[in-house]
Formats: C-alpha cells, structure tokens, sequence
C-alpha cells in the first residue's frame, strides 16, 4: 500500500510577535491524488498551517510526513530539494520571478526536478500549452491575473509532486474566475497525480471538493 500523500501528527507551533501565537494538530492524512479544502477564516493559522508542511517553519513537535518522508527531518540544501522534487505551491500572490518569463518561471521550478535537463524546456512547454497559456515567452509583469495564476499553477506541478498547496490561490479573483482558477487548479492536480491541499475562506468553494475540513475543528489554539 503506498504512503499517503501528506501525513501529520501531534503538530505543535508557538511563536511571538505582538501576541503569543499557539497552534495544535493532532492529525491530518491525505492520500495520493486527494484534494482537500481547508476552510477558515483571517487569522485562523491556514497559511501557517501550509508554510508548516512545506518545511518553510518550523514546528516544536510532532511530524509533517510527505510521501513517506519528515520533511522536517531534513536541513538546509536536504530539505530545499526535498521541497522542490515533492511539494508544489500556489500562493495567493503567485510569488512569480519578476523580470523573467512565464517560460522561464516553470523552467526555473524544474532545476529540481529528477528529469533530465535536456527535456525540461519540452516538459515546461507542454504544461503551458496544456493551460492554454499562449504568452509563454512574456515576461510575468505583463501578463494578466488569469494568466499569471496559469504559470503558478504549471509551476506548481513542473516536478510532478506528491503534493500541491494552495493558500487561498483565488481571493483575488471575482467569482466567476475564481471557480474556473480552481477548476483549473484541480484538474491540473489530477493529471499530473498530485494530491492538493487548498485553504479558502471562499464558501462558494465547498461545493467543488468531497472533503472539507473546517480548520477550527482540527486545531487547538490560535491567536490570543
């Protein structure tokens, strides 16, 4: 039986700022190919969450399993190829290479990947066009929003991995392009076998996954 995409277990976090920040986890499993919506509000640690798993923070306990594998186990350059080969992230700001195409982002991403560097360009072409994405040899500051969230999503999945985050990938959308982002995001996910974990505090996202997980009901703690 193949391991599970995503496996947590008695996650703890602490931090301070202005205010103490706590946050617990006791678990949470995705298997291969699942998507899951993790619903919630502003300030209830769903980025946190996110950037946690991705080995991008550190907790005080327990375990982030990706794909077998405790990411958290890993330091340094270990864990940044770890992340690169295994992990693909939508953020809500796309954090995209300013200055270089949509091309070279996606060719960018796949500096990690365990395919070889003479077919990347075809790899990185294919999931463009694949998106529709026709300006792939414009550079990213004069793409449009849709088309920039294009590159992020094929980004996201160059290196085929095991998992993908999203966080809040569509607040900045109306909602007629927010529903064709995600469907965007979640169809890609499927082909290319990844599983996905979304943060939205959008409702009108329940309905395109079969499991929502409500953030407050799997976590203790918060901001106080």
């Amino acid at each position: 039986m193949p391991e599970p995409a995503l496996s947590i277990r008695d996650l703890v976090f602490k931090y301070r700022a202005a205010e103490l920040f706590e946050l617990r986890l006791a678990s949470l499993d995705l298997a291969r190919g699942e998507q899951v919506l993790l619903a919630g509000g502003s300030g209830t640690g769903k980025s946190t969450l996110l950037q946690l798993i991705a080995g991008l923070m550190d907790p005080v306990g327990g375990s982030v399993q990706i794909a077998g594998r405790d990411i958290h186990a890993l330091h340094g350059a270990s864990r940044d190829r770890f992340r690169g080969t295994h992990v693909g992230m939508i953020f809500q700001t796309f954090n995209l290479l300013q200055g270089f195409t949509a091309l070279e982002n996606v060719l960018a991403a796949l500096m990690f990947s365990d395919l070889a560097s003479s077919q990347h360009r075809e790899r990185a072409e294919s999931l463009l066009r694949s998106l529709d994405m026709q300006r792939m040899h414009a550079r990213v500051e004069e793409l449009s929003v849709g088309q920039q969230q294009r590159v992020a999503v094929a980004r996201a999945v160059a290196c085929k991995p095991s998992l993908v985050l999203a966080d809040e990938p569509t607040a900045s959308l109306d909602p007629e392009n927010a529903g064709a982002a995600m469907d965007l995001i979640q169809s890609t996910c499927r082909a290319n076998g990844a599983a996905l974990l979304c943060t939205s505090h959008d409702p009108a996202m329940r309905p395109k996954f079969s499991r929502v997980e409500a953030l407050s009901e799997l976590i203790a703690g918060g901001a106080r």
